[in-house]
């Protein structure tokens, strides 16, 4: 810890997720939800139970998240990812601010300056920002891993991320992280909210600690795959034209997540019961390559995933819908599911 500064406690931060603190006890005590968006609720919830949260994010979930506030953030996920305790440091790179957090996230190689010795602590966070200090937290946390990422067209604006960034951007997509916006936009220089930047972290945390469901392996079985697409399209048409039901698993109703569940069990797929969980099966994969068997989800707000089908080729897949509908098959192009498209994860390999 710091010795000078050990009183001092700010932060900065660059990447949207959700998050939780580092040197506070805030994560045992009542959180406070008012003021946060209804999406927001569980993920804050959720990031307090893992202790991601600060003190100091407790409320105005809706205001943008400063690079201090951020970098609080990511000084908790990094100690909850490595486990590791945290670097002494004694003196301060800039001028501008001596938050034992930022300084801590400075010498673990998470945050830099903006020149001239400053650190700008009060500037608000920008995806691309975010997306940059979350990289580097799991880089530091986890140093033997191999967070390389090829430089694939994934966003209609990727030109204006910049480059200092691009990697980043790329590696936390791929990993489910970080997600674009309609139309594929990633908005680098958008600012983001603390519930937003909270929701990023918790979900960092999610994927990479361990707290999800491991995607099924085939990969050391050859032919099995083509023989487990074959199955699955077996299965499907059985199933088309059941109505669905919330909460419904079969044999003879569905809700978007128990139709996956129950299909990819029967060849012998774990997966979570949920959409969300789901979403963190497998791995990622990029809309213009998906392939017949693939999970397509959905998120109604552009944050959360609430919705969940099976690629089936042709631009299309099938789900069971909502409520009076009933298991069919509709195109990713149409309007609400185009413009509702989150991300994609293959689970058969």
């Amino acid at each position: 810890m710091i010795k000078k500064y050990r009183n001092t406690f700010f932060i900065s931060a660059v990447i949207s997720l959700s998050v939780l603190t580092g040197v506070s006890s805030f994560a045992q005590q009542n959180i406070n939800l008012n003021g946060a968006s209804n999406w927001a609720k569980a993920e804050i919830a959720k990031a307090n139970e893992y202790n991601l949260l600060t003190s100091r994010i407790k409320d105005k979930y809706t205001s943008y998240i400063t690079r201090e506030e951020f970098c609080e953030l990511t000084i908790n996920l990094y100690r909850s990812l490595s486990g590791k305790k945290l670097p002494e440091v004694n003196s301060s790179p800039f001028t501008d601010t001596q938050n034992e957090s930022v300084l801590i996230a400075n010498k673990l190689g998470i945050v830099n300056g903006v020149g001239n010795k400053r650190f700008a602590p009060g500037n608000t966070a920008t995806r691309e920002e975010i997306a940059v200090m979350l990289y580097r937290t799991l880089k530091a946390a986890r140093p033997e891993k191999n967070y390389s990422s090829t430089n694939e067209r994934l966003f209609n604006d990727q030109y204006k991320i910049s480059e200092w960034a691009l990697t980043e951007v790329l590696y936390l997509t791929k990993s489910g992280i970080i997600n674009g916006f309609g139309n594929k936009m990633f908005v680098p220089g958008r600012y983001i909210s603390r519930e937003e930047a909270i929701a990023l972290v918790k979900r960092m945390y999610e994927v990479f600690d361990g707290q999800y469901i491991e995607p099924y392996d085939i990969s050391s079985r050859g032919d099995n795959r083509s023989h487990l697409i074959g199955q699955l399209k077996a299965l499907i048409p059985n199933e088309m034209g059941k109505p669905y039901q919330w909460g419904a698993t079969g044999p003879n109703s569905y809700d978007c997540s128990g139709l996956v569940y129950t299909l990819y069990g029967k060849i012998g797929i774990p997966l979570p019961r949920v959409s969300r969980d789901q979403a963190k099966a497998g791995i990622y994969v990029s809309r213009d390559s998906l392939e017949y068997g693939d999970l397509v989800f959905f998120a109604a707000d552009g944050k959360t995933v609430n919705h969940v089908g099976i690629y089936v080729g042709n631009g299309e897949f099938v789900h069971a819908p909502s409520t009076g509908n009933v298991v069919k098959t509709s195109s990713l192009t149409s309007g609400y599911y185009n413009n509702t498209y989150f991300t994609a994860r293959r689970v058969i390999r």
